[in-house]
């Protein structure tokens, strides 16, 4: 052991036994639990209470029911809603003229995305659409 190690060592034990020294000086030490505990008691339960009994069918009251009870809808009417304050939307044709006009613009929609993927314009698909598109208006 190094003389420095064994100087560390020295003093940690003087200081060991000076502390061990002031506390025997001191007294007993301080109880900090109670002597004796009190006496654990599980609570008490009441008694398990017997099952309701079914007492049977009520009577009916001697004057019949409330229509409330026995007629379905809603108990008071309800207000009509409003008028709204600004006409109806125009929409741009018949319906039949617009399902035509997006059946269209599909086929052009599918049209330039094989264009935009190289398809050449003589495939079968391309030929298919473009007939589609010559077709007259039925109108």
């Amino acid at each position: 052991m190094t003389p420095l190690a064994s100087g560390l060592l020295l003093a940690f034990l003087l200081a060991l036994g000076a502390a061990a020294a002031s506390a025997a000086q001191i007294g007993p030490p301080t109880q900090l639990l109670p002597q004796s505990l009190p006496a654990i008691v599980p609570p008490t339960s009441p008694a398990p209470l017997p099952p309701p009994i079914n007492p049977g069918y009520v009577a009916a009251p001697p004057n019949g029911l409330s229509p409330i009870l026995t007629q379905p809808g809603p108990v008071y009417e309800l207000p009509a809603p409003a008028a709204p304050s600004y006409p109806p939307p125009q929409l741009p044709g018949p319906i039949d003229n617009q399902k035509m006009q997006s059946f269209r613009n599909e086929l052009l929609g599918q049209q330039w995305r094989l264009q935009r993927n190289g398809v050449s314009p003589d495939s079968q698909r391309s030929r298919e659409i473009q007939q589609q598109l010559n077709q007259p208006d039925p109108q």
